[in-house]
C-alpha cells in the first residue's frame, strides 16, 4: 500500500491552518494599516479644520469691522457737506440780516428827522421780512451750534409761522436733518417729505430723497430704502447725492439687505 497520498493529505491538513493563519495575520496587518492612515488623515482634516475655524471667524469679523468703518466713512463726508452746506446757508443767512439791519438803520435815521410825509416808518411787510429773516437765523444757529433740540423746535416754529415763506423748503430740510442727528428718524422722514411733497422745484429735493432713503433704511424699511436710493442715482446723476445713495446701495448688497 502507498502511504505517500495519504503522508501528502495529512500534512496538508496539519498545514492547512497554520496557512490560513499567515494569511489572515497579514490581512488584519493590512486593515489595520489602512485603519491607522485613516485615523492619520483625519487628524490632519481635523487638525485643519480646527485652524480654519478661528480663520473664518476673523475673517467674518474683518468683514463686519470693514462694513463699519465703511458707514463711518460715508456719514463723515456726509456730515462734512452737511457743514460746508450750513456755513453757505448761513453766510447767505448774514447777508440778508444785514441787509435788513442796514434800512432799517437807514429808516429810523430818516425817522427821526423826517415829517409825517415822507413815510419812513417800517411797513408790515418789513417788519415781516425781518421777523422771518430772525426767525429762520436763530434756528439754523442753534442747527450749527450743536444744539439740535432748539434747532429743531426754531424750525417747526419757522413751517408754523410762515409755511410758504421764502426758506420753507430748508426750514423743512435742516428740520429733518436736526431730527435725524438725534436719530428721531420718523420725525425726520416726515420733515423731508415736507421738501419733497411742498417743495419739489427745491434745489434741495436730491438731498431730502437721499435722506428720506437712509430714514427708510435705519427705520429697516429696506426695500423701500433701495427703491428711494436708486431713485436718487436716477434722478440726480453726478451729484453728491448720487454718489452717497450709491455708497449706500453698495453697503446693502455686502449686508444682504
Amino acid at each position: 500500500m502507498n502511504l505517500r497520498p495519504l503522508l501528502a493529505t495529512a500534512m496538508s491538513a496539519l498545514l492547512l491552518p497554520g496557512v490560513l493563519a499567515h494569511a489572515a495575520t497579514a490581512s488584519n496587518k493590512e486593515l489595520e494599516a489602512r485603519a491607522n492612515e485613516l485615523d492619520a488623515r483625519l487628524a490632519t482634516v481635523e487638525r485643519a479644520n480646527t485652524g480654519l475655524v478661528p480663520m473664518q471667524q476673523q475673517i467674518e469679523a474683518a468683514r463686519s469691522e470693514l462694513r463699519t468703518l465703511r458707514g463711518q466713512i460715508e456719514e463723515a463726508k456726509y456730515e462734512l457737506e452737511l457743514l460746508r452746506q450750513q456755513q453757505r446757508d448761513l453766510y447767505a443767512d448774514l447777508d440778508r440780516r444785514l441787509l435788513l439791519l442796514e434800512n432799517g438803520a437807514a429808516g429810523a435815521a430818516g425817522a427821526a428827522g423826517a415829517t409825517p410825509a415822507d413815510g419812513t416808518a417800517p411797513t408790515e411787510d418789513a417788519i415781516r421780512e425781518a421777523d422771518e429773516a430772525a426767525v429762520y437765523g436763530d434756528a439754523f444757529a442753534a442747527l450749527k451750534a450743536g444744539r439740535y433740540p432748539d434747532a429743531a423746535r426754531g424750525f417747526q416754529l419757522y413751517l408754523t409761522k410762515y409755511p410758504k415763506g421764502p426758506r420753507a423748503d430748508g426750514a423743512a430740510y435742516w428740520l429733518g436733518e436736526a431730527y435725524y442727528v438725534q436719530k428721531e428718524y420718523t420725525a425726520a422722514l416726515k420733515a423731508f417729505q415736507i421738501v419733497l411733497n411742498e417743495h419739489p422745484d427745491s434745489r434741495k429735493s436730491g438731498d431730502a430723497l437721499l435722506k428720506v432713503g437712509f430714514c427708510q433704511y435705519e427705520l429697516k424699511a429696506f426695500r423701500n430704502a433701495r427703491a428711494t436710493l436708486e431713485q436718487v442715482t436716477k434722478g440726480y446723476p453726478g451729484t453728491e447725492a448720487a454718489r452717497l445713495a450709491a455708497e449706500r446701495l453698495a453697503r446693502m448688497d455686502v449686508e444682504k439687505r
